[in-house]
């Protein structure tokens, strides 16, 4: 994704570049090693995925973040949530196999959207 820039970011030179390490521990210390006498005050995502990547370095650099917990960006749970609050939200249903949402399926009368997640473990 290194390459995929907006025009309007074109013209952008960095300070410092920093690849990752081999784990969090070691990009924050690279980030610390680039950094110098700059102080590390935000830590942003260039693109989707890296998103859950600098949740985690924004809370291990104790800079403002959106936090690291899980569930944070599952659609489910966040209509839940929203349901929960009393504001409107999806109809939804969710499972591990078709029959835990079948019913779900057959009665649902408006257009629906199915997230699929498959996994293969070998």
């Amino acid at each position: 994704m290194k390459k995929h820039v907006p025009l309007s970011c074109t013209g952008l030179q960095y300070y410092a570049e920093v690849t990752e390490g081999e784990d969090h521990g070691e990009t924050i210390r690279l980030l610390y090693k680039a950094a110098g006498t700059f102080k590390i005050v935000s830590c942003i995502a260039g693109g989707e995925a890296g998103v859950d990547s600098a949740d985690v370095l924004s809370e291990r650099l104790m800079v403002r973040t959106n936090g690291a917990g899980a569930n944070r960006r599952d659609k489910k749970v966040q209509q839940e949530l929203v349901r929960d609050a009393g504001l409107r939200s999806v109809r939804q249903a969710a499972g591990k196999q078709f029959s835990d949402v079948e019913e779900f399926l057959r009665k649902e009368r408006y257009l629906l959207v199915i997230f699929a997640v498959c996994f293969t473990f070998v």
